[in-house]
């Protein structure tokens, strides 16, 4: 495949470029969008904590 993409018309091939590109993109918010719904259901449910850096620790080291 990559050498038949070589072989296209600069123009052709800025075009793959742009659409992959658009695809990569699309997948990514696709996975920050499900973290987000994620991080969003753990906190509804309870199973986030905040503190400092030495209370994260201490808890750690418990």
């Amino acid at each position: 495949m990559p050498e038949e993409i070589e072989q296209l018309d600069p123009d052709d091939r800025i075009s793959i470029h742009r659409i992959l590109s658009s695809r990569l993109i699309e997948t990514e918010r696709e996975r920050i969008a499900e973290r987000a719904r994620d991080a969003e259901k753990n906190y509804s449910l309870g199973h986030v904590r905040s503190g400092s850096v030495h209370d994260l620790m201490s808890e750690l080291n418990d």
